[in-house]
């Protein structure tokens, strides 16, 4: 003989299958975070798009893009979405932590990287900015661009600047 219960007579065994159901959602979040660019501000492995090999001489398209990704370590390769900022055609990107920040520690130990803006991947050279005149001319452009006030001395002694030029 079948008996024919209702879902509201087995609570224990529905909030069972929704955490099963969590739990999967979860853990399909994570594989994806794991194998794909960053989201938001977590971090994310090696970035996918289309491979631009022409050489760029002005990089000021990418001034109407308020978020680029960038990808560093390509051999266990560690992505984020940053800010950047153009200066006479240059692109520049910035850690306001400096090395405290993973991405450029792992620039300074290997500037290889990858850059991913609008779908398009660009192979960059990221080098360290320790020309003042440069450095606050490119400070310039970010403060321009997303309205803040300039570094302080402290700041930028503590902060690390990149041009991303060509590999």
């Amino acid at each position: 003989m079948a008996v024919n219960l209702s879902a509201s007579e087995y609570p224990a065994r529905r909030a069972s299958t929704g955490q099963a159901a969590g739990l999967r959602a979860v853990c399909a979040a994570a594989a994806l975070l794991c194998a794909c660019g960053p989201v938001g501000p977590i971090p994310g492995g090696q970035l996918s798009g289309e491979l631009v090999t022409d050489p760029v001489s002005d990089w000021s398209f990418s001034d109407e893009f308020k978020n680029i990704q960038i990808e560093t370590a390509l051999d266990d390769p560690y992505s984020v979405t940053l800010w950047c900022a153009t200066n006479e055609g240059q692109l520049y990107i910035a850690a306001a932590r400096g090395k405290e920040s993973t991405w450029a520690r792992n620039l300074v130990d290997d500037p290889r990287a990858r850059v991913l803006i609008d779908g398009k991947l660009y192979e960059r050279k990221a080098v360290h900015v320790t020309d003042s005149s440069e450095a606050d001319a490119a400070l310039r452009m970010f403060v321009a661009k997303y309205d803040f006030d300039m570094p302080s001395e402290e700041e930028r002694e503590r902060g690390m600047l990149f041009r991303m030029d060509a590999p």
